[in-house]
């Protein structure tokens, strides 16, 4: 089983972990674009690539099966 399921039409967010519904949470909620230091920092991590890369994946995941958009400038939004 994959931890992020490729997005169909009427799937809502509890198909996913909690893990990444708390990043869905995070994106949304967000004034605008996100970048993944501004998810890092809101989950409560530091801002040392260690701590940086992981969620960029997590990212970059959940905008390639269709959770989220993400920019040409690596920032991400909500679909």
């Amino acid at each position: 089983m994959r931890l992020v399921p490729d997005r169909a039409e009427g799937m809502e967010i509890e198909a996913l972990t909690p893990d990444y519904r708390q990043i869905m949470k995070i994106v949304a909620d967000a004034d605008g674009p996100v970048m993944a230091k501004d998810v890092a920092r809101a989950l409560g991590r530091e801002l040392t690539p260690g701590k940086v890369e992981p969620v960029r994946g997590q990212l970059r995941k959940l905008a390639d099966r269709g959770w989220l958009a993400r920019t040409g400038s690596g920032r991400y939004l909500p679909r």
